[in-house]
């Protein structure tokens, strides 16, 4: 990488951590972290990591970030290097099965990204990697009623496609895992911007099994 390209990768990722911070959203991610409670030295795959900048608030953990944003992970990779592993590509059956059994796994921001097949699929093949007493951390951008003025805003102008209703996050959900908490985040002075955290345990192992 150029030393422009460098510089402009690094501008871009620090544009995009003031952007969270703006709408109160690392609040949220620092919420699914203390909801996913990862141990020492457990496995840990966050799909859709971007320059995954809240990784200093896990312990050591086998942490691997994954994005298709090139500019984020490389800032991720200069940022942590030596303390995880980053891919600047999609998750697929191939990291699902070289990884498993995977203790924790974290969605933040990515299936309001994804249409509901694509979002059925994932959450399918990370049942199908997660270990038993594994789980499942997701924050989306939702709707809701009784949602304040500004929080529905900004969920209107969203990058993703597909924000949906917490009944909808709900339903593509259950059909992967069998028990499920979630709650909303934010839509408070200190965190505008509202979120959809759901937190996803035992695993409904349909589909054509992972090596392990």
């Amino acid at each position: 990488m150029s030393p422009a390209s460098s510089l402009f990768g690094t501008a871009h990722a620090w544009l995009y951590i003031l952007s969270q911070r703006a709408v109160g959203a690392h609040l949220a991610r620092y919420a699914c972290l203390e909801a996913l409670a990862p141990r020492a030295g457990e496995r840990i795959v966050d799909v859709g990591c971007g320059p995954a900048y809240y990784l200093g608030r896990l312990p050591a953990v086998d942490y691997h970030g994954f994005d298709t944003d090139q500019r984020h992970i490389a800032w991720a990779r200069a940022r942590f290097s030596g303390h995880a592993s980053f891919y600047a590509e999609p998750f697929g059956e191939p990291h699902a099965a070289r990884l498993a059994p995977v203790g924790g796994v974290l969605l933040l921001g990515l299936l309001h990204h994804l249409d509901d097949e694509q979002a059925e699929a994932l959450l399918a093949l990370l049942a199908r990697a997660l270990a038993p007493a594994g789980r499942v951390v997701t924050l989306d951008t939702p709707f809701f009623d009784g949602q304040s003025a500004v929080a529905r805003s900004l969920a209107r102008h969203d990058r993703g496609r597909y924000v949906r209703r917490p009944e909808q996050y709900r339903d593509l959900a259950d059909r992967s895992f069998g028990r499920r908490e979630d709650r909303i985040v934010g839509d408070t002075r200190r965190m505008p911007a509202s979120h959809f955290m759901m937190v996803l345990r035992e695993p409904r192992r349909s589909g054509p099994g992972l090596t392990r």
